[in-house]
């Protein structure tokens, strides 16, 4: 049962990111990830109250002070660090870009355990990191090769796209290395946050909505915070002829986040964190599909060959915690 609801969730986060992808050419990175956590809290109340109110599964509001502080620990690297550097991966480059090297979170996973949660670092782990490593790398050179190419399918203005996606042809292709560079910051912190969500489950007795909620809410917390400091632009152009659109993209995107969420944090109390990582690993196929359906981004034979290559290494990698 599981494996179906891996493989769910992952055709839910890939069309999650496309959808973002979309939004981004409305709101800029960090004011739509604030956005975005609003939406998630609001669903998740919604959906986590009567669920344990009415004693529809065995989940309560429990947080002992241990799993409060690794709850805020993983807040701060999943939604203020990973998720910011998504965000700017996502709007600098393709989703069928950026998603297979955020899929290498799993790799990233399997190297933090032995540190986090006791467990050996296995020698599958190392050559899967390779093999993901040479996919990832010729993610890179693909995009280098192509540097103005990486804003056609956005509908974003390029003034608006940050430093790192406005390299031109001699530049050396540093707008693509920039993308991947940001997508694996994403990545090492979505690996290292089912980690931590982990100990927490472990020094709580169980996951808990508490858990959910808190770090949702915490996340929420520190980027309101940031973005008061920063006082930057919050829309990359005018809503008025769309605002109808940019909302119900909001909420779409919010509620498949909430449902991933959930979902997530039963998945890594059930089989782990590795293994969640591993079934949910997928998404960068939907993902690209999506990409080229909804966003009619080019997709190559040597795109599909390096995605190959870098899921192949998450799949190495985390084999030594399935088998």
């Amino acid at each position: 049962m599981w494996v179906l609801i891996g493989f769910f969730l992952a055709a839910d986060w890939a069309l999650v990111i496309v959808i973002n992808k979309r939004l981004l050419s409305f709101v800029h990175p960090l004011p739509l990830n604030f956005l975005l956590r609003i939406v998630a809290i609001v669903g998740l109340v919604c959906a986590t109250v009567p669920l344990t109110v009415f004693g529809w599964w065995d989940l309560g509001f429990g947080l002992t002070p241990t799993a409060a502080g690794y709850i805020a620990v993983s807040a701060i690297v999943t939604w203020v660090v990973a998720f910011n550097a998504y965000y700017y991966a996502l709007r600098a480059g393709r989703a069928s870009i950026v998603a297979p090297v955020t899929a290498t979170d799993p790799i990233w996973a399997a190297l933090f355990a032995p540190l986090l949660l006791g467990a050996a670092l296995d020698p599958l782990v190392i050559v899967g990191l390779l093999v993901a490593t040479v996919g990832v790398v010729l993610i890179a050179r693909w995009m280098s090769e192509e540097p103005g190419q990486l804003l056609e399918t956005t509908s974003i203005p390029v003034a608006a796209a940050p430093a790192v996606a406005r390299a031109g042809p001699g530049d050396g292709g540093a707008g693509g290395l920039g993308v991947v560079a940001l997508a694996l910051i994403a990545a090492a912190g979505w690996g290292l946050g089912p980690v931590v969500i982990e100990l927490a489950e472990n020094a709580n007795g169980g996951a808990s909505a508490g858990m959910m909620l808190g770090s949702q809410a915490l996340g929420a917390v520190l980027l309101g915070a940031i973005l008061l400091v920063r006082r930057g632009p919050i829309l990359v152009r005018p809503l008025a002829a769309e605002r109808r659109r940019f909302i119900l993209l909001l909420l779409a995107s919010g509620v498949l986040e909430v449902v991933f969420g959930i979902f997530y944090y039963l998945m890594i109390e059930a089989i782990g964190a590795v293994l969640t990582l591993l079934i949910t690993a997928t998404s960068p196929v939907f993902a690209i599909l999506g990409g080229a359906i909804l966003l009619k981004e080019p997709v190559g034979k040597r795109l599909w060959a390096a995605v190959a290559l870098t899921i192949g290494g998450v799949v190495i990698a985390t084999l030594a915690r399935v088998v």
